[in-house]
């Protein structure tokens, strides 16, 4: 876990030692989350979902919000660290607007300069994990410290929408604040970089996936009104339109260890 300060900013660390006989391709599904990774060594290659074929090398990057799944490949074994941000935490260390990173992944080194090729280097050469965290701990921290407040409506505005699982009524969140929709969109198009709806309807996702990940039996009219869809048929389409597949195959593709694997 983060530093108590990056609390509200970080969801965790992960760090890991990834080797495999051969390449492995997985589907990374929204999260409502916005992902730094960190190579040490590994790169990976993004593929294209349609064709199979590499669309870019991935080393160290922030892969920001998205409303539907990418495609990754891992082939050189190695280490990396993972740094799960909330989309105001992403915000505050980036300090830019946020639809710049929205939909796309972006090289660390495009962001903060040679400043991230030195802390890529002494996250290299740390002699372990607990090491790495804390330099992440303080430069996160310093990064946050530096930056401005976030707005205030925006971030109650996706606390309501993170609370609820991406349950609560956009016109309620527009009516609380006095905003019209026109505005609230536009706000968190720069601070969070997709729209609230868009957001609620992940977040709702990733309540389904989480519902999956620990269910052996599965019956998915109940899940489908526990996670606020109109129906069961609403659910699978939206499973279907943000990861490619119905809940049943997400079932059928998961392992805790790997997460979900395509070969």
């Amino acid at each position: 876990m983060p530093h108590p300060e990056l609390a509200m900013h970080v969801r965790r660390y992960n760090g890991y030692d990834e080797r495999s006989f051969r390449p492995v391709r997985r589907r990374e599904p929204p999260s409502g989350e916005v992902a730094l990774i960190i190579s040490l060594g590994p790169h990976h290659q993004l593929i294209d979902p349609v064709t199979g074929s590499s669309l870019a090398t991935l080393r160290s990057f922030v892969a920001g919000l998205d409303d539907t799944y990418s495609v990754v490949e891992s082939g050189i074994p190695g280490l990396a660290i993972q740094v799960d941000f909330t989309p105001i935490g992403a915000r505050q260390v980036l300090q830019l607007p946020m639809h710049l990173v929205s939909k796309r992944t972006v090289e660390l080194s495009d962001l903060f300069g040679s400043e991230a090729n030195r802390l890529i280097e002494q996250l290299f050469e740390a002699p372990d994990w607990h090491s790495r965290f804390v330099m992440l701990d303080k430069f996160l921290i310093s990064k946050i410290r530096q930056s401005a407040k976030p707005v205030s409506e925006v971030d109650w505005a996706w606390r309501q929408l993170e609370n609820s699982h991406g349950v609560t009524p956009i016109q309620g969140i527009t009516e609380h604040l006095g905003w019209t929709r026109k505005r609230l969109i536009k706000a968190f198009r720069q601070e969070v970089g997709i729209p609230p709806k868009v957001l609620a309807r992940i977040l709702r996702f990733r309540w389904v996936l989480a519902e999956l990940k620990s269910r052996k039996v599965i019956n998915l009219s109940q899940l489908a009104a526990e996670c606020g869809y109109s129906d069961q048929s609403h659910m699978i389409r939206d499973c279907k339109d943000l990861s490619g597949w119905t809940p049943v195959e997400l079932v059928r593709f998961y392992s805790p260890e790997t997460g979900f694997i395509e070969s």
